[in-house]
């Protein structure tokens, strides 16, 4: 037990206090994201459309729930993952502290989710996810897209600003915040399908009435019809792909990085 490690004041202070305010900031990212899930045809132009559809303040109706989740949310992010890190190593604090996300945000971002289906399809939900409830359609999915986009924010960030060091020639402020924002990029878009599947899981009731052998066959239709177009006979990766990766990225990449930079400026600059 001596190698477990307590993390300093300012990684606590960063999560507590910018978690909530980086979280409600993305809010309608991560709800176009939500209607994209169900709606393959549209690009993200027309989707962020819909966001705003009721003027500049309903893009962050439901923003809410995530934003209260989003202190112990980014509790798990910063001092969880440096404390399990201290004696499970990088990888290791990765899976344990997206783990604890999971338990912790899973009910807020899935009622977030409802309610932006709901404002699009009025009724879809007669009854929206409580957001107190740590379990629930997609949860699997959602622990393995925290597992991922965790792993962009702590471990690709490090080879890509090395990566764009070397290619700059030079370490600056300037460097490490592309490399902290390329490195979450990575994770944003290995997590795009992901994510997408959570948002199809969680936002179509039909699912829930399902066996669990007609499930999966579901699942991964919604990914082909997602995905994949047929033209011609022929089989191509569909336009869905690039808009899904961009609207990913605006949301995971942004929200990360931003909170990334807190960090690190408040543990540079606290008194030693």
């Amino acid at each position: 037990m001596d190698s477990i490690k307590m993390p300093e004041t300012p990684v606590f202070l960063a999560s507590a206090l910018g978690g909530p305010a980086v979280m409600f900031t993305v809010t309608p990212m991560r709800n176009g994201l939500t209607l994209g899930a169900t709606n393959p045809a549209a690009s993200a132009r027309v989707l962020y459309g819909q966001v705003f559809a009721g003027g500049l303040r309903s893009g962050w109706i439901g923003g809410i729930y995530p934003a209260i989740a989003a202190c112990p949310q980014f509790l798990c992010l910063g001092p969880a993952y440096h404390l399990f890190a201290s004696f499970t190593g990088m990888v290791g604090g990765t899976v344990l502290a997206s783990i604890t996300e999971s338990a912790i945000v899973y009910g807020a971002e899935t009622c977030n989710a409802q309610l932006a289906k709901n404002q699009k399809a009025p009724g879809t939900f007669a009854n929206v996810h409580p957001s107190w409830k740590p379990f629930g359609p997609g949860l699997g999915l959602h622990i393995t897209r925290n597992i991922v986009a965790t792993a962009g924010l702590r471990l690709f960030c490090q080879p890509c600003t090395a990566a764009i060091e070397s290619a700059a020639g030079k370490s600056t402020a300037l460097t490490q915040l592309g490399g902290d924002f390329a490195g979450n990029i990575c994770g944003a878009c290995l997590t795009a399908p992901i994510h997408q599947l959570y948002g199809f899981t969680a936002t179509t009731p039909e699912l829930h009435t399902m066996s669990m052998s007609e499930k999966p066959a579901r699942m991964m239709q919604f990914l082909k019809d997602q995905y994949l177009v047929t033209i011609d006979g022929r089989t191509r990766v569909s336009s869905v792909v690039p808009r899904d990766l961009f609207m990913r990225s605006m949301y995971v990449a942004v929200a990360y990085t931003m909170y990334s930079t807190l960090e690190k400026t408040l543990v540079r600059n606290w008194p030693k």
